[in-house]
């Protein structure tokens, strides 16, 4: 970029003379020309020049008064006062002040010309002093805010600065970290830290980052890490993927639970219907009419499945609408009950009761408290064996409504009764006891219950059958019966 200068002075001549000198020694200059420190200060506001030069007598506002105010408007612009011959206290006068330089007439041009060249170069070297201030604090509000963990580690090991990014994603200070070696405060780094790829200069994609695991006060990170070389050791850079790695842990779950899931109906379906292609057999009424009934109840499975994972998608994106309505809750569990005694036909061993007033009427969305119930069922019945019983137990309180659902399955280890409520989880895997299933059942109550503003909990012993309780804020509109009835469902 050219220079740009601002000449003052009152004698025309000299404004004449003065440019075109300049502009023959001074490649691409760019020169303004002002005769009043009224009408150059205008322009200073204005205009950021690379130098001013101002004689020092001028009528009104003189050479002085202007660098005063110079210095005020733009204190890193250079001025330079030109003085009349042997005026020496108005020069030392004019350094005081604040003055880049002072030329005395009659103007020797080689020198003004080089302390002018002098004065703007010093200002264009300001500028890029300044730039690079801002640009070094502006990097450094950055840091402060930036998602990534970023830490600087010396040549001897010691972390000399921890941003809050490390601290909101490990958890540890700035004030436990810095000044200590990184292989005391981060436990393992002795043995990851050769492992992080570190670039010799920085530059997007210079190098890749390593996902490497890092355990800090009793919890695994999965940290995304490189680091970049610089004089005095190595900055590096990490952000938080735990959640990342555990979101694909989930999705190959569900890859692989819903494929197994699909494949076993879809197998029986399509089998069913070759059979009843095939034109070389000639298949009985009561023949066609078992594939046929097959053929439904797998197909029924299969929309079974479709409606959970829907189901489960319309809970995770916030989608799920509540109605309030009448609702005979004694009714709506009955429904239930019949619903899965004809979808588990062949579990009509199970034998389930019904512990609940002749009628429980509360005002609620029907189709997500049999929602509730139907799932609630259907894992009651995976998990119970053969002539196994359920219980379906209804009681209002002064506080809300309980609903419990009882087996007498197998039972859950004490260990995982956190997990089960999770995406995709089952007690048996393997399927080692031949119970399948998509895993969303349990994670579906436990989401429509807390959309209630409800509470579903469990209790379990290994062997010994679950007990899965739902409470929830709905008040009776009408009296329940005096005395409660159980009875086959």
């Amino acid at each position: 970029m050219n220079a740009r200068v601002l000449i003052v002075d009152d004698d025309t001549a000299l404004l004449e003379a003065l440019p075109e000198a300049l502009r023959l020694r001074l490649n691409g200059v760019e020169i303004d020309t002002s005769e009043t420190a009224l009408d150059a200060l205008e322009r200073v506001r204005e205009v950021d020049y690379d130098a001013v030069v101002s004689d020092i007598k001028l009528p009104g506002m003189d050479g002085l008064a202007l660098l005063t105010e110079i210095k005020q408007v733009r204190p890193g612009t250079p001025t330079l006062l030109i003085t009349g011959h042997g005026e020496h206290d108005l020069a030392v006068q004019a350094l005081r002040g604040g003055a880049y330089d002072f030329v005395q007439k009659p103007i020797d041009r080689d020198y003004f010309v080089r302390s002018l060249e002098r004065a703007i170069q010093v200002r264009r070297l300001d500028r890029q002093v300044d730039e690079q201030r801002v640009e070094l604090e502006r990097h450094a509000k950055v840091l402060q805010h930036v998602d990534r963990g970023v830490f600087l580690l010396d040549d001897a090991g010691v972390i000399r600065y921890w941003n809050p990014a490390a601290k909101a994603i490990t958890g540890l200070d700035a004030e436990r970290v810095v000044g200590r070696r990184a292989d005391e405060v981060l436990p393992g780094w002795e043995a990851i830290g050769p492992e992080v790829p570190v670039a010799t200069e920085p530059g997007p994609g210079s190098i890749a980052p390593k996902t490497l695991p890092l355990e800090i006060q009793g919890h695994e990170l999965w940290l995304s890490i490189s680091g970049v070389e610089f004089e005095e050791g190595v900055v590096y850079a990490f952000r938080n993927l735990t959640e990342e790695r555990a979101l694909d842990e989930l999705k190959n779950d569900f890859v692989s639970t819903v494929s197994h899931e699909l494949r076993t109906p879809l197998a029986a379906i399509y089998g069913c219907a070759q059979t009843l292609r095939r034109e070389d057999i000639e298949l009985a009424g009561e023949d066609e009419q078992q594939l046929l009934e097959v053929i439904t109840q797998e197909s029924e499975r299969l929309t079974r499945i479709v409606g959970d994972i829907l189901l489960a998608n319309q809970i995770e994106a916030g989608r799920l609408r509540f109605m309030k309505q009448e609702v005979d809750l004694r009714s709506i569990a009955q429904e239930a009950i019949d619903e899965i005694r004809t979808a588990l036909m062949a579990r009509a061993d199970i034998v389930f009761d019904l512990v609940a007033p002749e009628s429980i009427v509360v005002h609620g969305d029907a189709d997500k408290l049999r929602q509730v119930l139907l799932n609630l069922l259907d894992n009651a019945v995976k998990y119970s064996p053969a002539g196994g019983r359920i219980e379906v137990y209804l009681e209002a309180r002064l506080n809300g409504l309980r609903m419990e659902v009882r087996d007498e399955g197998i039972g859950i280890p004490h260990g995982e009764l956190k997990r089960i409520f999770g995406k995709f989880y089952r007690v048996d895997p393997q399927l080692i006891r031949g119970v399948g299933g998509t895993g969303l059942g349990l994670y579906i109550c436990r989401e429509l219950v807390r959309r209630m503003d409800g509470r579903l909990s469990v209790t379990s012993a290994e062997g010994h059958g679950s007990t899965f309780v739902v409470d929830l804020p709905l008040q009776q509109i009408r009296p329940p019966e005096p005395t409660a009835v159980s009875q086959p469902a």
